[in-house]
């Protein structure tokens, strides 16, 4: 198998988001709020390429799982039988997987915090069961992963953050990675949902029961609508007890992560198409990142 085609088949893109979070909090969200970190630039680096290792090799063993269905959902990007064998999938599965889970207990025995490990031990396994079986249980699958998402984030926190120190500045950056992970869950969330929509066509063929499926688009469109509220609640709350502090940064809330989130739930609404619900996934990952990069106006302007 070719580096490009393995590049593909682990989606370098969502793990470029990944180290993007990783080296925003790392490099300049902590630094300007004087959080103590634990971790040497080495230990931090293994900690990264831990996560981004059993990130990758979930997504080559779901893309293995979802052969059949994505053949009939997106045939343009089907990469496993097409470029590379099932075999070959599974083999660079084992050892990307294995590779991850040895670098993160390794971590945690060097750290003297073994019981960290089940962390990453957990991921793997999570990661595993959601391609086998959760995948395809209502409404379970997409909390997994979303939940797997935001725990990417918090983890970052676990690792480097010294609890027993208390000052002002800490507290408010711990609040602030609490927000991020929250809004990172529920976007997601809704993100897997509207995939779900999307793929409808595809799921009906292999009598997967999703939500879509099971409620019918109209509701689950609606539900979708009612968790959008959540993170703009977050924001808004956010703006009401921070502007006259972060005022840039407030702002910036406002016109990146706030009124895309309103026009999200307006197009939502509306949405009818196929190429509707992709653009909306789209969106929703965009805002996503423009949430993220407020890391980095909070860092500037503080």
């Amino acid at each position: 198998m070719s580096l490009t085609v393995y590049f593909k088949l682990i989606r370098w893109k969502n793990l470029l988001l990944v180290t993007y979070i990783f080296l925003i909090i790392k490099l300049l969200f902590f630094p300007s709020f004087y959080v103590e970190t634990m971790l040497t630039g080495f230990q931090f680096f293994i900690l990264l390429l831990s996560i981004l290792l059993i990130t990758a090799a979930g997504n080559i063993f779901n893309d293995i799982q979802d052969i059949k269905v994505d053949l009939i959902n997106e045939p343009q990007k089907v990469i496993v039988s097409k470029f590379v064998t099932v075999e070959n999938a599974k083999r660079w599965y084992k050892i990307t997987n294995t590779s991850g889970i040895v670098l993160g207990i390794a971590l945690c025995l060097k750290i003297e915090k073994p019981t960290y490990s089940f962390f990453f031990i957990g991921a793997a396994l999570l990661l595993y069961y959601y391609s086998i079986k959760l995948k395809s249980k209502p409404f379970i699958g997409n909390l997994v992963i979303s939940f797997l998402i935001a725990f990417s984030i918090l983890i970052l926190g676990i690792f480097e953050i010294d609890f027993s120190v208390k000052n002002e500045y800490q507290n408010i950056a711990i609040n602030i990675i609490i927000v991020l992970s929250i809004f990172a869950f529920i976007l997601n969330l809704i993100r897997e949902i509207v995939k779900d929509i999307e793929d409808i066509n595809g799921d009906n063929a292999l009598n997967n029961k999703t939500l879509p499926i099971i409620f019918g688009i109209h509701k689950i469109k609606v539900f979708s609508s009612f968790l959008c509220i959540i993170p703009i609640a977050l924001i808004m709350l956010l703006i009401i007890n921070y502007s006259h502090i972060y005022k840039i940064t407030m702002l910036y809330l406002l016109f990146f992560s706030l009124i895309p989130l309103l026009y999200f739930l307006l197009k939502i609404r509306i949405a009818k198409k196929k190429k509707d619900f992709h653009k909306l996934s789209n969106l929703l990952k965009i805002i996503m990142f423009l949430g993220i990069s407020s890391l980095i106006i909070f860092s500037i302007f503080h």
